[in-house]
């Protein structure tokens, strides 16, 4: 290995550890991120002017309406999914079939034979 090659592959090296050091503290950050809205969600919940139980119901409305949100989103996508896959499922049966119903009018090998001493003797009178 020369050293220009050693030393371009060391500069890449470093190149490719700053950008993890980087991926690492941005992935650090959305976590805090998230902690800290989730701290200040149940503290906001601990201080509001609701009693318990009409907090609790609100929560459990909260969570019936996100479940039902993502069912519906699911199921959505599911559908089209299972309707592009179909599409798609259609169109490579067709090209499949085209082609292997076309008529091949190309010279198969066993048709012609080729030596390679006679490949190489043309090759030796094209260079004379």
């Amino acid at each position: 290995m020369s050293l220009a090659k050693y030393i371009e592959q060391r500069r890449i090296e470093k190149e490719r550890e700053v950008r993890r050091k980087i991926r690492r503290e941005k992935a650090a950050t959305a976590a805090k991120l998230v902690a800290g809205a989730a701290v200040g969600a149940g503290v906001g919940i601990l201080f509001a002017p609701k009693s318990g139980k009409e907090t609790r119901e609100d929560i459990v409305k909260a969570t019936k309406d996100g479940v039902e949100y993502v069912s519906e989103n699911v199921n959505n996508a599911v559908k089209a999914v299972s309707e592009k896959a179909k599409g798609v499922k259609e169109v490579v049966e067709e090209k499949y079939e085209n082609f292997t119903n076309r008529h091949m009018t190309e010279i198969s090998p066993e048709d012609e034979e080729i030596e390679v001493t006679d490949l190489a003797e043309e090759e030796e009178e094209v260079e004379e």
